[in-house]
């Protein structure tokens, strides 16, 4: 009864260390990536507010299909992929914003084009916003984003930097 007692002790301290060590961690990271274009902006961008192009130049996207689809001005502004529901809440000439949603928690994925008045390039940001709760294993699960979408930002920039170049 003794040891039970001591084990029961031990895990409820443990669990409140890792909680509050967790409460240390940040409630919502920003991974962010970006890539000097030769393009034209709004050609890269059009590639970017219609998610039926995205097959041309978004990593993995090219073997997908997508469902429920929404038009929108003779774009594809909605769309179901792998049960993460898809949606263009933002599109500018220097910014669009794409919800993307599996479960409750959605992930904020925007594309910033920043013109330089005096360059005939673009510099085209990527970046997404992630907010988590309170649980532990989402905050410890933040610390680790970076690497993997990191490198699936940096593909997409560099695959649109194709895109924009041949569409010049």
């Amino acid at each position: 009864m003794k040891y039970v007692r001591l084990l029961i002790i031990s895990v409820i301290a443990f669990l409140v260390v890792i909680s509050g060590v967790t409460a240390l961690l940040p409630s919502q990271v920003k991974i962010s990536r970006a890539a000097n274009l030769n393009a034209r902006g709004d050609s890269v961008l059009n590639y970017i507010n219609d998610l039926s192009k995205w097959k041309y130049w978004y990593p993995g996207f090219d073997t997908l299909q997508l469902e429920n689809t929404g038009m929108q001005n003779g774009k594809t502004v909605t769309a179901t992929v792998k049960n993460i529901r898809l949606r263009i809440i933002a599109s500018n000439d220097s910014l669009v914003t794409v919800e993307m949603k599996k479960g409750a928690q959605p992930v904020y994925n925007s594309w910033r084009l920043i013109h330089y008045p005096s360059s005939d390039s673009v510099t085209l940001q990527n970046y997404m916003d992630f907010h988590f709760k309170w649980y532990p294993w989402e905050r410890f699960a933040g610390l680790l984003l970076d690497r993997s979408y990191g490198p699936l930002m940096e593909q997409g920039l560099k695959n649109l930097k194709n895109v924009g170049v041949a569409d010049k």
